[in-house]
């Protein structure tokens, strides 16, 4: 028998949940040591007494509390790092139409002429305007540069002439499937794009070099440290230079925090591997799929209009019939599937593929799982349940869009229960809880307070009856998370054998008050028992 190892670190003076599901009763843990990467005791100082040699570092937590680190099930990161270096065209930096010209133009004046520019993060319902850009309002900036702003969803888009040009979209373009080129009365493209409309004119745009790609995913590793993440999740990733910047990143140890791709279905092609190849530094997740659009962009797909709208219904990005092809071809292969679905008729159409892959190839412990889920009806959670689907769910949608989904989007009724917490969780469906950088911004805590306690904007109580609770919020970036994201055998829980990653607080948010939660600090994040930041 084998010596147990010397620990070559140990972490005392702290308070671990260590969230054992094994245990759930146990009292938290007084001490945790780590060898080579990974938890070889957690328990009492005198668990961990006998593991501490001569070469041994002692990390004095002075009291704090830790959790497993934070696992984001779903972000942008290299679209996230890249827009901190844009111009800053969102709410509040602009509030009008006008802002946003002189941001781009200010912009212009020193970027060479032809170069192209880009930002991310216009959202026309906070602007005094209330409207979308045109490509009028866009050529006002410059029209010596290709211009391509992305709306804060991510699922339209606007472009200047210069762009349209570049594109070949000229005035009898047809709408292609699942999009939209908005039009004036002419019937001339107004320069605001929906969903593939706008990906077919991305396609065009001259894309950020590699360079500037890694330096965007080394900001965004860097910021995710700050806030207690040790794994982030690009959800769709669609060019060789994305999984170049990964790959380059955590090579020259410029990405200090573990890196989980999904491959996004119209690039991918016939990838010959699956979900789950890597390491615990660098690994691929799931298929992404995008079956609709977004709620504040009025094209996620709903079975009853929208309230302002009662006209429109949103539309399928992926039709319906294909997306069963879609899903069952990858589920075919042993892929996880993740599939981006924000509205009730998108989300009927995503179990129905992924029913349809599994009753032609029967598999367990498949993982699918629906991305956001924001309107999900309680029969459709009944069927998830059943159907073994998890969900990732942008419970920011609450306090970032909760009073404009209940006044204006949505209504009363649909919008009191958008990300129905409390409803997954009764009906037994493991979810993750993120916050899609860059469309809102990285702070687990916060995506946690949002969940516990359901505060929109304006500071109004929305759907009450939806609140999630404190462990099941904690849960969505830790142990649940991992399981989302097909990681639990490495992480989500601190168990011996696990990885050693850690987020040490300065308060416990199972013990202060849930409205407080997003007040509590981020002290250090470990990542394999190594301290990667410091408060």
């Amino acid at each position: 028998m084998s010596a147990m190892p010397i620990a070559d670190r140990l972490f005392i003076n702290a308070t671990f949940h260590t969230l054992d599901p094994a245990s759930p009763d146990e009292p938290p843990a007084e001490a945790l040591a780590s060898w080579r990467g990974r938890v070889i005791a957690v328990g009492s100082h005198a668990d961990a007494e006998p593991l501490v040699g001569p070469e041994t570092e002692v990390v004095d937590l002075e009291g704090a509390t830790v959790l497993p680190g934070f696992i984001e099930t779903h972000m942008h990161p290299i679209a996230a790092g890249v827009t901190m270096t844009a111009p800053q065209i969102g709410y509040p930096d602009c509030r009008n139409i006008n802002d946003v010209v002189a941001a781009l133009a200010e912009r212009a004046a020193i970027t060479p002429a032809g170069e192209a520019i880009q930002a991310w993060g216009y959202d026309d319902s906070l602007m005094v305007d209330d409207r979308h850009l045109s490509r009028d309002d866009l050529n006002r900036a410059s029209t010596d540069h290709p211009i391509l702003i992305r709306h804060i969803s991510g699922h339209l888009s606007y472009a200047n002439d210069r762009t349209l040009e570049m594109a070949g979209i000229t005035d009898d373009i047809k709408d292609p499937v699942g999009g939209v080129f908005q039009r004036e009365a002419s019937g001339r493209p107004n320069g605001c794009m929906e969903e593939t409309a706008g990906f077919a004119v991305a396609a065009t745009f001259p894309q950020g070099t590699l360079s500037d790609m890694a330096a965007g995913a080394r900001a965004i590793s860097d910021h995710c440290l700050s806030v207690g993440t040790t794994t982030m999740t690009d959800a769709a990733v669609g060019s060789p230079d994305m999984y170049a910047a990964y790959q380059q990143g955590i090579e020259d140890g410029s990405i200090r925090v573990r890196t989980r791709v999904f491959p996004i279905w119209r690039t991918a092609g016939d990838l010959p591997f699956r979900t789950g190849i890597g390491d615990d530094r660098l690994s691929i997740g799931a298929m992404k799929f995008i079956s609709d659009g977004s709620i504040q962009g009025y094209t996620a797909c709903l079975c009853k209009g929208y309230h302002d709208r009662p006209d429109v219904n949103g539309y399928e990005v992926i039709p319906a019939a294909e997306l069963i092809e879609l899903v069952t071809a990858a589920h075919a292969k042993g892929w996880q599937v993740a599939v981006h679905a924000n509205g009730d008729a998108a989300i009927d159409n995503t179990l129905d593929a992924i029913e349809a892959a599994l009753d032609a190839h029967p598999r367990d412990d498949h993982r699918h799982r629906i991305e956001h889920c924001q309107t999900a009806r309680e029969d459709q959670l009944e069927r998830m349940a059943r159907l073994g689907v998890l969900a990732s769910v942008f419970a920011n949608h609450i306090w970032y869009w909760g009073d404009r989904h209940r006044d204006r989007f949505l209504g009363p009724e649909r919008g009191s229960r958008i990300d129905p917490l409390a409803s997954f969780t009764a009906h037994g469906i493991v979810h993750a809880l993120h916050c899609d950088m860059p469309v809102t911004p990285l702070d687990p805590l916060f995506t946690i307070w949002a969940a516990v306690n359901r505060i929109t904007r304006d500071g109004e109580l929305l759907g009450p009856d939806q609140r999630a609770r404190v462990a099941d919020a904690v849960a969505g970036y830790t142990s649940a998370a991992a399981f989302v994201n097909m990681e639990e055998h490495d992480k989500g829980t601190l168990e011996v054998g696990k990885l050693a990653d850690l987020a040490v607080l300065d308060a416990d948010p199972f013990e202060v008050d849930p409205m407080t939660i997003k007040d509590i600090s981020v002290q250090a994040t470990v990542v394999g028992g190594v301290v990667e930041y410091r408060a």
